[in-house]
């Protein structure tokens, strides 16, 4: 018998091996019936490496992700400015801070959210009220879409009556409204300022009385409620594109995340817009109807922003600016 000529093991094994590539024959030696692969060392070393090569892409596919979040997560902070903090209080007890870092260079928006965070001649989001708590529609989720804050009335010097005409963005919406858009609300723990009513949602109708003028009755109508002014503010819990068309997105939570979750998890009046009384109440024109509806989503509670301000990094730790300057924790005023 003639002795069995051997095949060359293959040249390229390490990277990019494949099965065909292993297991190929020359067609045309069909005498040859011992392989690379058929040799039971060689067979071991290229199922390992085969096997190997085969988790190559799973891992880079991973690696590829978490530098994507990181990059993405790295972007955002490369975008905050200054830290602003916020106490809050739920029934009159402290209960905590919230450190939310400012996009300042983003919008005017965000310029106006910072300097209401800091005051201005006294003007602040201090002692103003949580007003609404978003609940999820999904019942499995136990937190809540996003909180609202009460927005500021006036622009005026508390005490004093004096207008503040120093606002960033100036006294209404109207500039506010080009920095829609810009950012989605697509994370958990964005901090965003409402500058318009959804126009999703139907508007009011003027509401009329019969007053007496020389004797004669005529109908009056009343003003429609104003929109918002760009001082009400909101912190996701969850991705909420329902905000996109209202708020503008103006930073972003950094710490104090265990606050939050106290005040999501607070209860909060029901939603009875379905049922068949609330709207035959409300579409009589019953003010009772009217006023439980405002009360829809907010927290049984009486939650407060007790004190806010600016947060300056220092060697010995953290320091709250002043509006004098000067570097210890006030409240604004």
């Amino acid at each position: 018998m003639t002795r069995r000529e051997r095949r060359p093991p293959p040249r390229n094994i390490k990277n990019g091996c494949t099965i065909e590539s292993i297991l190929s024959r020359d067609e045309d030696d069909e005498e040859t019936t011992t392989t690379a692969f058929n040799h039971p060392r060689r067979r071991r070393r290229d199922l390992m490496m085969l096997t190997s090569s085969a988790f190559v892409f799973p891992t880079n596919a991973f690696n590829a992700w978490a530098a994507a979040l990181d990059d993405d997560e790295t972007k955002h902070q490369k975008l905050i400015t200054n830290q602003v903090f916020f106490e809050f209080a739920i029934d009159g007890t402290k209960i905590g801070r919230v450190v939310v870092g400012v996009y300042g260079n983003e919008s005017i928006t965000a310029r106006r959210f910072l300097a209401l965070s800091k005051g201005i001649q006294g003007l602040s989001y201090r002692r103003k009220p949580i007003i609404g708590i978003e609940e999820n529609e999904d019942e499995t989720v136990e937190t809540p879409l996003w909180i609202t804050s009460s927005a500021i009335a006036k622009f005026e010097a508390p005490g004093t009556g004096e207008a503040i005409n120093t606002v960033p963005g100036g006294l209404t919406n109207e500039e506010l409204l080009m920095d829609l858009g810009k950012m989605k609300h697509d994370r958990a723990n964005l901090v965003s300022v409402q500058v318009r009513d959804d126009p999703r949602m139907p508007k009011p109708e003027p509401k009329s009385k019969l007053v007496s003028n020389r004797g004669k009755f005529e109908r009056v109508y009343e003003p429609l409620p104003p929109e918002p002014n760009g001082t009400s503010f909101s912190i996701t819990y969850a991705p909420s594109e329902d905000l996109d068309v209202t708020n503008v997105v103006v930073g972003e939570v950094i710490s104090g995340f265990d606050v939050l979750a106290q005040i999501g998890s607070l209860p909060t009046v029901p939603d009875n817009s379905d049922s068949p009384f609330f709207q035959v109440a409300k579409s009589i024109g019953d003010k009772r109807a009217l006023v439980s509806e405002k009360s829809f989503g907010k927290p049984f509670a009486k939650v407060t922003l007790l004190n806010c301000g600016e947060v300056a990094s220092t060697k010995s730790g953290e320091e709250v600016k002043s509006e004098d300057g000067a570097g210890e924790e006030q409240s604004s005023q």
